[in-house]
């Protein structure tokens, strides 16, 4: 089984240290554009099954030299190259997951989908925005498929944790600089009665009350993929919203224009102020490592929670039933090596089901899309456990 993963940065080199921990996978391949990059993640994996290669992504033809013999691709780079990736896996006859959307996901969700029919024809699957909160949308089709109506699906992520930093903090993504700034600029959406809808930026402030460790925590509005797919894929619901916990400083950074790709003039310099930013933000591979040395010295435990609540109907009683997973960064770190775990491991798993045609799902397809039973078992076996609450309204 070989299997390559595209981008060697805090996700891709997580992802592929994951995979060459299960035995079932022979050869694994990380690749990025700076093949330093790629080569140090090869070092973290300490594999001798895991090799390094150049890739530019933006060009199908040298992809396809990387993905040649793959089973399956992780698509682990700037979501930009989506379509790439996606064009290179179908010509090459792979597998394809990728964790996350690109540009206006209201626009670009459809042109993913419309890959389907190639897929489905290929006899290959394309699992897209699998991984970290979004592995959530898979415990949301299991329940639904147990509702007789589902008419409301409330998606929340909050975190909490004391992670040591500085009075006057850096802004310091572990993750993709880009993508950490970028989604939050565009206005959220809501799907309410058949249509999808806009609300303002960092709008819907409220205290949610996660389950412990995590807690009470304030999320607000963002466009997030599952607010886009979910109405496709679970029919019948009226309402779905996704919240999190606010990024504060990205929507500083947003508000004094440092998201702009657009040049400017600075002193008779044309620059883009997103670059200016970008230049100047250490590099997520740094902070990543500095936040594991931080878990690896410190007691204090930093916990998150992606959770789902579906309001719906079971034989003529209205029912909440709320799925969700606590994320123990600390012990997720002691298990696997890697602090991003919650990314990692459902990508990692969902690349070697699909490679030993552990699906039968064809085409294109969201994690709500895949049969959720074996994929949550198969969580359930990394032990990554889906807990839940039902509450039935009383009818006398």
């Amino acid at each position: 089984m070989k299997i390559s993963v595209i981008g060697a940065g805090a996700q891709g080199s997580a992802i592929a240290l994951v995979l060459s921990k299960n035995p079932e996978v022979s050869e694994i391949v990380s690749a990025d554009i700076d093949l330093k990059i790629a080569k140090l993640a090869v070092e973290k994996t300490k594999s001798e099954k895991v090799s390094a290669e150049q890739v530019d992504a933006g060009s199908v033809d040298d992809l396809l030299k990387v993905l040649n013999g793959s089973d399956t691709v992780v698509n682990a780079t700037l979501p930009r190259f989506n379509p790439n990736i996606m064009e290179a896996a179908l010509r090459s006859g792979t597998n394809y997951v990728d964790l996350s959307g690109y540009g206006s996901i209201k626009d670009t969700i459809p042109k993913m989908l419309a890959f389907n029919d190639n897929f489905k024809n290929a006899g290959l699957t394309a699992v897209i925005h699998q991984g970290g909160p979004f592995t959530t949308n898979a415990a949301v089709r299991y329940v639904a498929d147990r509702l007789d109506r589902v008419d409301e699906i409330r998606l929340r992520f909050g975190w909490t944790g004391d992670e040591g930093e500085e009075f006057i903090p850096t802004w310091s993504p572990d993750w993709s600089l880009e993508v950490a700034l970028t989604e939050w600029i565009p206005p959220p959406t809501i799907y309410k009665n058949g249509k999808w809808k806009h609300v303002p930026p960092f709008s819907g402030l409220e205290d949610y009350p996660f389950p412990e460790p995590v807690g009470s925590a304030t999320v607000c509005h963002i466009d997030y993929e599952p607010t886009h797919t979910l109405p496709r894929f679970i029919k019948g619901v009226k309402y779905v919203d996704y919240k999190i916990t606010p990024d504060i400083m990205a929507g500083s950074l947003i508000k004094m224009g440092f998201g702009n790709d657009k040049p400017i003039d600075v002193k008779g310099v044309k620059v883009a102020p997103i670059d200016v930013l970008l230049a100047l933000t250490p590099p997520a591979t740094e902070t990543y490592a500095k936040y594991e040395q931080w878990l690896l010295h410190n007691k204090v435990e930093s916990c998150g929670c992606s959770l789902a609540e579906l309001k719906g109907e079971k034989a003529g009683e209205k029912i909440t039933h709320t799925v969700y997973k606590i994320f123990n960064y600390n012990e997720d770190f002691e298990k696997w090596g890697i602090v991003n775990a919650d990314v990692a491991v459902p990508a990692a798993l969902t690349a070697t089901m699909l490679a030993k045609g552990e699906t039968k799902i064809k085409g294109v397809v969201p994690p709500e899309g895949l049969e959720p039973e074996p994929f949550l078992a198969k969580l359930a076996e990394k032990g990554w456990v889906f807990q839940e609450r039902i509450t039935r309204e009383i009818q006398p």
